[in-house]
């Protein structure tokens, strides 16, 4: 984790549907906050950026960006029960060799859901492009 501007983040024991049996879960933040991570990239190329995420009850909805830049749209992570979105896509990037920024920021939560505003991610992984 290089930032966050609220809220708690710490890793949270899931089940076998989790890569690892875990996720990194953002607790106690609300809308406006914003969690920022480092994604290291070995060689500059392009990469398919895939992230799977957690969905429950007392999950928000969240912006992702990378390198400050939104990708994709505001993402829903409220369901009744608690499951893995499995694989999500955000498209292919020309990155260079380095650190670079993946961020989620809380916009707010489903109107079913329990405000608690809370995030899951499972993984974020680089592809190597063609």
């Amino acid at each position: 984790m290089l930032s966050k501007t609220g809220g708690n983040v710490e890793p949270q024991m899931l089940f076998e549907l989790w890569s690892g049996g875990s996720q990194l879960w953002w607790t106690g933040a609300k809308p406006g906050d914003k969690l920022t991570l480092a994604l290291p990239v070995g060689k500059a190329g392009k990469y398919e950026l895939v992230m799977a995420f957690t969905k429950a009850i007392d999950y928000g909805i969240v912006q992702m960006s990378l390198d400050g830049v939104p990708i994709g749209k505001p993402l829903d992570f409220y369901n009744d029960g608690v499951i893995p979105t499995g694989p999500v896509s955000f498209g292919t990037f020309d990155l260079t060799a380095g650190e670079h920024q993946l961020s989620a920021e809380i916009v707010g939560a489903n109107e079913k859901a329990a405000k608690s505003y809370m995030f899951g991610l499972d993984y974020a992984r680089l592809k190597k492009g063609m």
